[in-house]
């Protein structure tokens, strides 16, 4: 039995997320009903992450297993042929047996995108959130560096429907914030994240850069472990699996 390995990059924007679900499209289906199609089988397939509808990715790893003996390069240019456009297979190669894209993640780094000038360029309507007020990005910085470590992020964890966690303690390797040309990019690295914790990180530190949460106050958030006194929820679409890493 082959284990094989693809690599996604993918604009979320019409799907309801990674995972199958009856309500709508997602990018699970439209894989496995792609792969059937060639492989003409049923394959299960296992992602590093369930990203939440109209989030994109760049660095999505699944696998699946198969007996059939098509060569990666052939399985990979039939993919490109094949699925949506809004959906890329990057690269496709066969791992060892054990490999399991989740349960091996040594690291995922998430980049978020916003625009703070008072109108944002239409290409990036659908990729940044538009936010088009002053932020003090010292005092960003500042709370973005009292995240990184290991700590329980119940604070900015949203609850969700049949998910519950055995714990939040999580561990953030680091956050980075980038202006580029009037638009700032997050990026946040960490092996393991909750429902909506990259988002929730996300919203708090804007609402620190906004006046909106003291300074002092967020430092203390994470200590309540109470998600009302977080910050928003960011929007999605402004939010990219970036890079997924292994040992």
């Amino acid at each position: 039995m082959r284990n094989v390995k693809l690599t996604l990059a993918y604009d979320g924007t019409r799907f309801l997320g990674w995972q199958k679900t009856n309500e709508g499209p997602s990018i699970e289906q439209e894989l496995e009903t792609v792969l059937g199609k060639i492989l003409q089988e049923k394959t299960v397939l296992q992602a590093t992450s369930r990203t939440d509808a109209g989030v994109h990715a760049r660095g999505q790893i699944v696998n699946f297993r198969t007996e059939k003996l098509i060569p990666t390069d052939k399985l990979h240019l039939s993919l490109c042929c094949l699925l949506p456009k809004d959906v890329v297979v990057i690269a496709v190669e066969e791992v060892h047996e054990n490999f399991h894209p989740t349960l091996d993640v040594a690291g995922k780094e998430y980049h978020y995108w916003m625009c703070t000038d008072t109108f944002q360029y239409p290409e990036h309507r659908l990729y940044s959130w538009h936010y088009p007020y002053s932020l003090d990005l010292n005092i960003m910085q500042e709370a973005a560096e009292s995240l990184i470590g290991t700590h329980d992020f119940s604070a900015f964890c949203n609850l969700k429907k049949n998910q519950e966690y055995e714990h939040c303690i999580r561990e953030v390797k680091d956050i980075r914030i980038l202006p580029i040309d009037k638009r700032l990019r997050f990026e946040i690295v960490g092996k393991s994240f909750l429902y909506k914790m990259v988002r929730n990180l996300v919203g708090s530190m804007v609402c620190v850069g906004r006046g909106k949460i003291a300074a002092k106050e967020f430092m203390k958030i994470l200590e309540t472990k109470d998600r009302r006194l977080a910050g928003v929820t960011a929007p999605a679409h402004g939010l990219i699996l970036h890079e997924t890493f292994y040992s």
